[in-house]
């Protein structure tokens, strides 16, 4: 019976044909080279490369102390987005995967405690704190005396949408 594609009919001989060649591996005079003493080739690559590459302490259990205010979160996020080429989605994304209406709720809020219970205030506050480290910038007077006035850091609440019951007795 005649085949009645043209892949059906392969012949042995071009499948011998295209067998794959077996390339000799490289060889390196980089592996006898001896690493130089210069403090500042293992300064380099002690470094980490990437924002992702920077551990936090409390970052496993998700407990890093944040120490900017919602409003600070959002100012650093506005200019983060003058940026050239800069897409939101991707960057909520990379800091944990925030929903958009997450994000956009959390934008639309005005003060400094609003929006301290959105997942994006935690999740941005630490893509900024490791950013921060990575280019070795210092802290602000603003950080500082946050930490001195909170050191547990601001509560991931908001706190004007809390009941007070007033009672007697």
């Amino acid at each position: 019976m005649a085949p009645k594609r043209k892949s059906d009919a392969i012949d042995v001989e071009v499948l011998e044909e295209k067998a794959p060649v077996h390339k000799k591996a490289r060889s390196s005079d980089a592996s006898a080279v001896a690493p130089s003493s210069n403090s500042q080739d293992t300064e380099d690559t002690a470094k980490p490369k990437s924002w992702k590459d920077i551990k936090l302490e409390g970052e496993d259990e998700e407990c890093v102390p944040v120490y900017d205010d919602c409003a600070e979160v959002r100012r650093k996020i506005n200019l983060l987005l003058k940026t050239p080429g800069f897409k939101i989605t991707h960057w909520l994304k990379e800091i944990g995967d925030i929903n958009s209406n997450s994000y956009r709720r959390f934008m639309k809020e005005k003060g400094k405690t609003d929006g301290a219970s959105n997942g994006t205030y935690y999740a941005a506050y630490v893509y900024f704190e490791k950013v921060r480290i990575l280019e070795g910038k210092k802290k602000t007077a603003k950080r500082i005396s946050n930490e001195e006035s909170m050191p547990n850091g601001f509560p991931l609440e908001n706190r004007r949408r809390a009941w007070v019951f007033v009672g007697r007795r």
